[in-house]
């Protein structure tokens, strides 16, 4: 079991971090690796990740489901899926949720747990740490970029100003 506890500021107001973060589409832009395939009738999406592991690279196949609570900006993700190559199963759980941090914009907050079984388990469990580290850090940078966009994209009143109510 791989615990994921990871916590990471965001330069832009909470609802533009939870617009873009409450967005498949666009959080899969944030994740180097990921793809989303179709929407399932259940509301399921089809999704792939590419994860290096040392000399390794996984690629899993899966399925995600994403249930969002707009008013407290507090989302949770199923995700289920495995590798093609070794059988290598895994199954996740997280929490994410944007909150309000006064003047520097928005912390996120993940927590999750991730299980792992099959051939790569091992492999994929003893760098885990690193690698969870290392995508965090990437998302983290990508989603900024993205809520900066988003922020620039927005037309504003005339007189209006960009700061907090």
């Amino acid at each position: 079991m791989i615990n994921v506890h990871q916590s990471f500021g965001v330069p832009s107001e909470p609802r533009t971090v939870w617009e873009v973060i409450s967005d498949p589409e666009a959080v899969v832009g944030c994740v180097p690796g990921a793809s989303l395939g179709e929407q399932q009738e259940d509301g399921s999406l089809d999704a792939t990740v590419a994860v290096r592991f040392g000399p390794v690279k996984v690629t899993f196949h899966g399925r995600v489901t994403l249930d969002l609570d707009e008013a407290s900006m507090v989302g949770h993700v199923t995700a289920r899926g495995r590798d093609n190559q070794g059988g290598t199963r895994v199954t996740s759980t997280m929490t994410f949720a944007v909150k309000d941090q006064a003047e520097s914009g928005s912390t996120v907050a993940i927590d999750g747990e991730v299980e792992i079984s099959g051939k790569l388990a091992g492999l994929i469990e003893s760098g885990a740490s690193i690698v969870v580290n290392r995508m965090s850090d990437e998302f983290a940078d990508n989603l900024a970029r993205r809520c900066a966009a988003a922020t620039a994209a927005t037309p504003r009143e005339p007189g209006e100003t960009e700061g907090r109510e």
